[in-house]
């Protein structure tokens, strides 16, 4: 397995810096090499080509690595689905990228979903028929020690002036990501619970609709800072971890929050399914009930570190560390090579 070069062909990683799919990217690259994986984002000399984004440069790099008969792996990191309600023209759009993506997912040896749900969207809604992999896109769970986030814990505190309980969240500024419900569960709450809320996430005001901005960022309830450098001082310096998106092929962000201990509120969607609403977490399926659960929460310390513990456990037990995921793509890359006379050309 040592001898085998893996192209991880990433075209788009440097527009995308602060956003799941990069930071998914980022630990793929960083997993692979600690597994003596050798990577390379040279597309002449490989034995096995990885794709993350369905650009046209990826989709040239696909047609060069059939023509000589290199398998072709790729990751459906992006879904119509989630591509509505993020940038300027992407619902009108969606349909058109359904259409292509059915496409370019086709071209694929073997596709690489991070979740059942994912899976489930493909072969239902996309009528893919190629090979699917189910692996969780990971996180290094060591990263998020309580030693580390203690450290950490007032490094954006006082940057951004949050004051008493933090509820937060860590994602894209984009409507799907639910940043209606939060300002609402803010306005609601912020004033009577003396609670601070901010959302870390990097803000694309050429791509973004000027509703978003002007309705969303441009008020007084919510602390919006843009991209921010720090991840782990991101975490450590809530309390709460709200998420309200609407659609999510995974969600990375929520796999931060739980391996930093933190008690999450997520939106009662079948992406979610693997964690259990009053077990280890609280689902919410309209901004009301994500306003009673974030009052619970704030009310009832016990209540968040009982949930917090539970998620944390299941993020072990289900094998979300890299770790795990390495030996995943280890396997999949060994048959991937084995079968060399059964890719499609």
């Amino acid at each position: 397995m040592a001898n085998i070069t893996v192209c991880l062909y990433t075209p788009m990683k440097d527009l995308m810096a602060g956003n799941g799919i990069s930071s998914a990217i980022t630990q793929q690259i960083s997993m692979l090499k600690t597994s003596k994986i050798n990577v390379t984002s040279d597309t002449a000399d490989f034995d096995i080509l990885h794709i993350n984004t369905p650009d046209p440069f990826s989709l040239y790099a696909i047609y060069e690595a059939k023509l000589r008969k290199k398998p072709v792996v790729i990751h459906t990191h992006i879904s119509a689905e989630d591509f509505r309600n993020s940038f300027i023209f992407s619902n009108s759009l969606s349909h058109v990228v359904k259409d292509y993506l059915k496409y370019f997912y086709g071209l694929a040896d073997t596709l690489v979903c991070p979740s059942e749900y994912t899976k489930k969207l493909l072969v239902e809604q996309y009528n893919i028929t190629k090979p699917i992999k189910v692996i969780s896109n990971g996180i290094k769970i060591e990263r998020f020690k309580d030693k580390i986030l203690r450290a950490k814990r007032d490094i954006y505190r006082k940057k951004f002036n949050l004051n008493g309980k933090v509820v937060f969240c860590c994602a894209g500024v984009f409507e799907r990501k639910g940043l209606s419900a939060f300002i609402n569960v803010a306005k609601t709450l912020k004033n009577k619970n003396k609670v601070s809320f901010v959302w870390f996430g990097k803000i694309l005001p050429l791509l973004t609709p000027a509703t978003t901005l002007k309705t969303y960022i441009n008020q007084k309830n919510v602390i919006f800072t843009d991209y921010v450098e720090d991840i782990q001082a991101a975490y450590a310096s809530g309390d709460i971890f709200l998420f309200p998106t609407r659609e999510e092929n995974q969600g990375i962000a929520l796999l931060e929050a739980i391996a930093s201990k933190k008690p999450v509120i997520v939106r009662n969607i079948e992406v979610f399914d693997w964690l259990v609403d009053g077990v280890d977490c609280l689902k919410a399926k309209n901004d009301k009930e994500f306003i009673a659960k974030t009052k619970i929460l704030l009310n009832n310390h016990r209540l968040g570190e009982k949930l917090a513990e539970n998620a944390y456990k299941k993020l072990i037990s289900e094998g979300h560390d890299l770790k795990n995921i390495e030996k995943k793509y280890r396997e999949m890359y060994t048959n991937l090579l084995k079968n060399r006379s059964d890719l499609c050309v």
